[in-house]
C-alpha cells in the first residue's frame, strides 16, 4: 500500500513538474518574440536597456497600464504567466497533501480491517480446535457476505457431518456390543448343553444303548445348530462388510421359489404342511440367484414353522410397472403389531418363537433384499393369517 502512494506521488509529481516546464517554456518563448518585435521595430533600442527592463529595473507601472488595455494582463493586476506558476505550485503541494492524507486514512482502514479479520481467523482455529476435541456442539451464529463467514459455513456443516458420522459410530459400537452379547448368549447355551451330555457319556460307561443314542442325538442337533448359527452370522457379517459381490443377471420367479419349496419339502411333510405355488412363468426378476434363494428361504422356513398342522402355506406373485411382488401367507400364530415392529431385528425372538429360534433367519433375508433393490413387510391379522410382502423394485 505506502509503495503504491509512493508511486502515485511520484507520477503525480513528475506530470506536474512537466507541466511547469512546458508553461515556463511558453514563457520564455513569449517574452524572446516580444523582445525581437521591439528590436526590429527600435532598432535604436540598445540591449542593455531591454535586459534591465526583463530584470525588473526599469518602469513598469507605464507597461502594466499598457499591457492592462489589450488583455494582456488579469483583470487584479497579476500576469498570467506569473498566476499560472503560482496556482501550478500550488496545486502540487495541495495535491501531495491530498494524497498523503489518503494514505493514512487508507491504511487506517486496511489495519482496522486486517485486525478484524484476524481475530475473526483466530475464532476460527479455536472452534477448530473444539472439533479436534470431539466437542461437535458448537454453532456459528454470525454471517456475513465475506469469505470468513463462507468458510465458517462449510466449517459448520463439516461439523454437522463430523457430529452424524460420530452418532453413527456410537449406535455402530453399540449395536456391535449388543451383538456379541446375543452371539455369545446364543452359543453359550448349545455348548454348555454339549458338554454336559459329553461329561454324561464320559463318566457313565455302563449307559444303556438308549439313552447313549438319545445323548448323541441330541449332542449332533446343538453342534448341526451352531453350525447353522454360525454360517449365518458368517453372512451376515459379509453383508455387512460389502466384500460380498452380487450378481444382477435375469432371473425367473418360478424359477426362485421351486428351488425354496425343493429344499424346504422334507420339513413341509414333516410338519404335514402343504406348499402351494402360484407363480406365472413370465415374471422374471434381476439379482443373485443364491443369495435371494436363502432369502425366500428363511422367510418360507419361518412361515412352515409357525403355520398350523396340516394346513398350507401359499407363494404367489403378480408385477406392475414398479414393482415384483412375492407373498407368502400362511394360517398360524397371530403376530402383534409391537412384534410385527422387531420382526426383521437380529436376534429378536417373538413369543410364539420355537425354542430352537435364533431370530436371524429373518434379519439375514431383510439384509439379503435391501443389497438386491427391495424389501420385506409383514402383515398378520386373526382372519387373514400372515402375509410377508416381498417386493423388489423396477426402478434401479
Amino acid at each position: 500500500m505506502i509503495a503504491a502512494s509512493l508511486l502515485i506521488l511520484l507520477i503525480c509529481n513528475i506530470a506536474l513538474a512537466r507541466y511547469r516546464f512546458n508553461l515556463n517554456r511558453e514563457y520564455d518563448l513569449a517574452v524572446a518574440s516580444l523582445v525581437s518585435s521591439v528590436m526590429e521595430a527600435y532598432p535604436d533600442t540598445s540591449e542593455e536597456e531591454l535586459v534591465l527592463v526583463l530584470n525588473g529595473q526599469g518602469n513598469l507601472e507605464d507597461g502594466v497600464r499598457l499591457l492592462r488595455q489589450y488583455g494582456a494582463f488579469l483583470e487584479d493586476g497579476s500576469s498570467v504567466f506569473t498566476a499560472q506558476r503560482r496556482r501550478s505550485a500550488a496545486l502540487q503541494w495541495e495535491m501531495n497533501l491530498v494524497i498523503v492524507a489518503l494514505t493514512f486514512i487508507l491504511a487506517g482502514v486496511i489495519f482496522f480491517y486486517l485486525s478484524r479479520r484476524q481475530e475473526k481467523i483466530r475464532g476460527i482455529c479455536g472452534y477448530m480446535e473444539e472439533l479436534v476435541r470431539g466437542n461437535y456442539g458448537l454453532d456459528i451464529q454470525d454471517n456475513g457476505d465475506d469469505e470468513l463467514s463462507g468458510l465458517k459455513n462449510e466449517i459448520y456443516k463439516l461439523t454437522v457431518f463430523f457430529r452424524e458420522q460420530a452418532g453413527r459410530a456410537a449406535a455402530n459400537r453399540r449395536a456391535l456390543a449388543d451383538s456379541v452379547a446375543d452371539i455369545s448368549h446364543q452359543l453359550k447355551t448349545p455348548l454348555t448343553s454339549v458338554t454336559v451330555l459329553v461329561d454324561n457319556l464320559t463318566d457313565n460307561e455302563d449307559m444303556d444303548a438308549g439313552t447313549r443314542r438319545r445323548f448323541l442325538t441330541e449332542i449332533s442337533a446343538q453342534i448341526s445348530g451352531v453350525s447353522w448359527l454360525v454360517a449365518t452370522l458368517l453372512k451376515l457379517s459379509r453383508l455387512d462388510a460389502g466384500v460380498v459381490e452380487l450378481e444382477n443377471e435375469p432371473l425367473l420367479m418360478k424359477d426362485l421359489t421351486e428351488e425354496v419349496c425343493c429344499r424346504l419339502e422334507l420339513m413341509a411333510e414333516w410338519r404335514q404342511v402343504e406348499l402351494c405355488q402360484e407363480i406365472p412363468e413370465e415374471i422374471e426378476i434381476s439379482g443373485d440367484a443364491q443369495w435371494l434363494t436363502e432369502a425366500i428361504l428363511n422367510v418360507v422356513k419361518n412361515a412352515i414353522e409357525h403355520c398350523e398342522i396340516g394346513s398350507r402355506v401359499e407363494l404367489k406373485a403378480q408385477e406392475n410397472d414398479v414393482y415384483t411382488l412375492l407373498t407368502v401367507h400362511n394360517r398360524g400364530e397371530v403376530i402383534s403389531q409391537e412384534e410385527q415392529k422387531h420382526l426383521f431385528e437380529r436376534f429378536y425372538r417373538g413369543q410364539s418363537a420355537g425354542k430352537e429360534s435364533v431370530g436371524i433367519g429373518l434379519a439375514l433375508s431383510k439384509e439379503i433384499l435391501k443389497q438386491q433393490n427391495g424389501y420385506i413387510t409383514v402383515e398378520s391379522g386373526k382372519e387373514q393369517g400372515t402375509i410377508f410382502s416381498i417386493k423388489f423394485l423396477k426402478c434401479h
